[in-house]
């Protein structure tokens, strides 16, 4: 008897029907791309905040009365490609060793003190163990810097900060005097930060110039990140051996500045939390932004069911008066109604699924520059939130069905 009432109300509101239909199409559609989007959304962002900086930075380790003979520690050159050989070596995105040194400048009759710093700005490094090469420098850790002319290659070369540059008025092409070595300016930095009022130059150049080879003052790393947790923040020195191996197989910032600690010789690698912190704060903000949409998605989309479905009542309040007139209870006419929400839910919960890796796709490649991977785990979430959708826009069209009553009606079809 359902199957034969499901048959002519499809079929004597076919309207309705596709109306309902492409409603909650629309609606899991949007919900499954926002939930795609969730799941991709922290690598995404975390690869794209890396444009402000590095993420972990190692430092010499200085303990005990080593602090107090005033002398320099330095880390090993050899060590910084063994970053890409750690757990979550895939996950490192950028690599900058710098050698920092103190210079007198002179240009003319201008003349200041600054910070002599060695680096690459952009260099291909062998991959240790593997036939590729991964590039690392300043550019890897700090893309939003600007650099106007070149990199110097050699030790006649440096680049001015724009301050500094101001400061001694020089200009691109013009030769300075650093301490008792001359150096042509082949370009100007500006990074809105301390930088601008220091100097840099290529970095083993500087540690020949120093006798300081193979050795270098600190190294900056950009890695791709798992958000901070209140777990996350636990001291791994009172962790059980499950937890700890929970936390150190987590790409957390901490973990991961963990490892890299290991692979460097007598090293202190930490998290910069000015980058890291904000990170986490900004990829959680985004997911219940997110979560939130979905919400309102879902109950939108019930709502539309929901008024169409009162419309469709409207017309069949003969029918419901006739079915209890003939004996049928208020069970039947609920499953009557949520048989109907079921096919519509699953026929548009399915559409939607399929417009979803359409929409996805789009977003992805219009905010983030590259398409969002499709779980197939989605399906059933869409299938899922279709259905939901449905039923929910059916509650208050059974609630008007359940207080049709019967002589009434029918007395006046009469």
């Amino acid at each position: 008897m359902i199957t034969r009432l499901l048959r002519k109300s499809f079929y004597n509101q076919k309207k309705a029907m596709a109306l309902m239909i492409v409603s909650i199409a629309v609606g899991t559609a949007l919900t499954a791309s926002l939930l795609t989007l969730s799941f991709e959304i922290g690598g995404k962002v975390s690869k794209e905040l890396r444009a402000f900086g590095a993420n972990i930075l190692v430092e010499p380790r200085i303990e005990g009365l080593a602090g107090l003979s005033g002398l320099r520690r330095y880390l090993r050159s050899e060590d910084v490609m063994k970053v890409k050989t750690i757990f979550w070596r895939h996950n490192i995105l950028g690599i900058s060793p710098l050698l920092e040194t103190d210079a007198h400048i002179h240009a003319g009759d201008r003349s200041a003190e600054a910070r002599l710093i060695g680096g690459w700005y952009e260099k291909e490094l062998p991959l240790p163990g593997e036939a590729g090469t991964f590039t690392a420098g300043i550019k890897t850790v700090s893309p939003s810097w600007s650099l106007t002319g070149r990199w110097p290659a050699d030790a006649g070369g440096v680049v001015l900060g724009s301050s500094l540059a101001a400061t001694l008025g020089v200009k691109i092409g013009d030769e300075l005097l650093f301490g008792d070595r001359t150096k042509k300016v082949e370009g100007i930095l500006d990074t809105g930060g301390r930088e601008d009022d220091q100097a840099f130059m290529d970095l083993v150049s500087l540690q020949q110039e120093n006798r300081l080879e193979g050795k270098i003052s600190r190294v900056f790393i950009g890695a791709l990140t798992t958000p901070m947790e209140e777990f996350a923040y636990k001291d791994p020195a009172v962790m059980s051996k499950v937890e700890y191996e929970k936390w150190y197989c987590t790409g957390y910032v901490t973990s991961i500045a963990k490892q890299v600690e290991e692979v460097f010789g007598n090293s202190r690698a930490k998290p910069v939390w000015q980058i890291a912190g904000t990170e986490g704060k900004v990829l959680d903000r985004l997911k219940a932004l997110i979560y939130l949409l979905c919400g309102v998605v879902l109950v939108a989309s019930s709502i539309g069911v929901s008024t169409t479905m009162i419309m469709s009542l409207l017309r069949r309040i003969e029918e419901i008066g006739l079915l209890k007139a003939m004996g049928a209870d208020r069970g039947k006419i609920i499953a009557i109604f949520l048989s109907e929400a079921g096919i519509i839910g699953l026929a548009g919960g399915f559409a939607g699924y399929l417009l979803s890796m359409v929409v996805s796709e789009y977003i992805g490649v219009r905010v983030f520059q590259s398409g969002l991977q499709q779980r197939g785990s989605l399906l059933f979430i869409a299938l899922g939130s279709a259905v939901f959708i449905a039923v929910l826009g059916t509650v208050l069209p059974i609630r008007r069905a359940l207080r049709i009553r019967p002589g009434v009606v029918l007395k006046g079809s009469e």
